[in-house]
């Protein structure tokens, strides 16, 4: 287990664990179908210790998500891991034709997730037993977005689909729109799509017709977000851009000068890290920087905001908490191996997945 360091900070009581519906979930990628990666309501933090590490004897890139007691995490020997939060055990491993290097989206009591096999699935979590399978005929990476009744996603070949939750019925397509890295965002009744070609594109929900595209300047990794009427993206070539989500006229810009990992929003403000082992806060309304931090190794998954601090898991095996108000380090502790993926946080703990497929709870 790695070595925990804990700054002192003022901290409230401990919640107890949750059900379904009843208490705050992890339950998809950045936490919530809009993407801020911000839990509401507040996660009680800093972490104050180490609780289980569970080696799941297999690479994994996969964003850990939580929900119902429930932490699910993709592997690179092509399987879904649902595991026991609270005591770290492995309660099954339902295997796929391909790698799991995207997160699942949780909705009710099933899991849904794509595999390098080309096919996404729908899972039910409490007997694991297998609903649905689409065929999408190409490489899923990224995490699936639930909402409306309907899952969206996208492929490495450029496809974005919208299937339904319950049947896996196709309700639309949109073809060939450049490799897709990243999940989808839904907000406004509409899905914001990063593609790597470089273009943000804006899609009709209900039907999958293209409202907009914007050149984002550079390939696009990092999922956008829509925030308090804001939509936010990040490209590799460093900037980050605020935009009217109806129309994509620009509102801000804000040069990082490096590549940008991922994106977080909370209380007014914008939170990017970047590959160069930079954090940057910007506020939110007009992207005037409020504060900039440098950490050990590169930020390589998007920040997680829960409680006034921003987490973040680093290349160099590093996991820290920072204050969302002045960048300073709460907590840090040491992971076996890089951590590539986003943390997942929950009402009394905090998870993280190393690179060695090593899950990490700290609560």
């Amino acid at each position: 287990m790695g070595v925990v360091k804990h700054y002192p900070i003022l901290v409230a009581a401990a919640t107890t664990f949750f059900i379904f519906a009843c208490r705050p979930a992890w339950d998809t990628y950045r936490g919530a179908s809009g993407r801020t990666a911000s839990l509401r309501p507040d996660f009680v933090g800093p972490p104050r210790a180490a609780t289980w590490t569970l080696p799941l004897k297999a690479s994994s890139f996969s964003s850990p998500v939580l929900a119902g007691g429930y932490l699910l995490v993709g592997t690179n020997d092509d399987n879904l891991n649902v595991i026991d939060a609270a005591r770290g055990k492995i309660l099954y491993r339902f295997r796929t034709g391909g790698d799991v290097a995207g997160g699942a989206a949780l909705a009710g009591t099933t899991a849904y997730f794509g595999s390098a096999d080309g096919h996404l699935y729908a899972l039910d979590l409490p007997d694991g037993r297998l609903k649905w399978k689409f065929r999408a005929g190409s490489k899923i990476v990224a995490d699936p977005a639930v909402a409306a009744g309907n899952v969206f996603f996208g492929t490495l070949k450029g496809d974005v689909f919208a299937v339904g939750a319950r049947s896996a019925k196709l309700k639309w397509t949109a073809r060939d729109l450049g490799p897709i890295w990243t999940t989808p965002c839904f907000a406004n009744k509409s899905i914001y799509v990063a593609s790597r070609r470089g273009r943000l594109l804006c899609l009709d929900a209900a039907a999958g017709r293209q409202k907009w595209s914007y050149d984002a300047g550079g390939p696009l990794s990092a999922p956008p977000f829509v925030e308090a009427g804001t939509l936010v993206v990040a490209s590799e070539n460093g900037e980050i851009t605020a935009l009217n989500p109806a129309n994509a006229r620009p509102l801000w810009r804000y040069p990082t000068g490096e590549g940008i990992s991922g994106l977080a929003a909370a209380k007014g403000a914008v939170f990017a890290g970047t590959w160069e082992g930079k954090l940057v806060a910007l506020r939110l309304v007009d992207g005037a920087r409020l504060w900039q931090a440098e950490v050990a190794g590169a930020v390589e998954g998007s920040p997680t905001v829960a409680q006034g601090l921003v987490y973040v898991g680093t290349g160099a095996g590093k996991i820290y908490a920072l204050r969302a108000h002045d960048g300073g380090i709460a907590w840090e502790a040491d992971a076996p191996a890089g951590v590539s993926s986003s943390l997942a946080v929950g009402p009394d703990a905090v998870y993280a997945v190393a690179d060695d497929g090593t899950v990490l709870s700290y609560q």
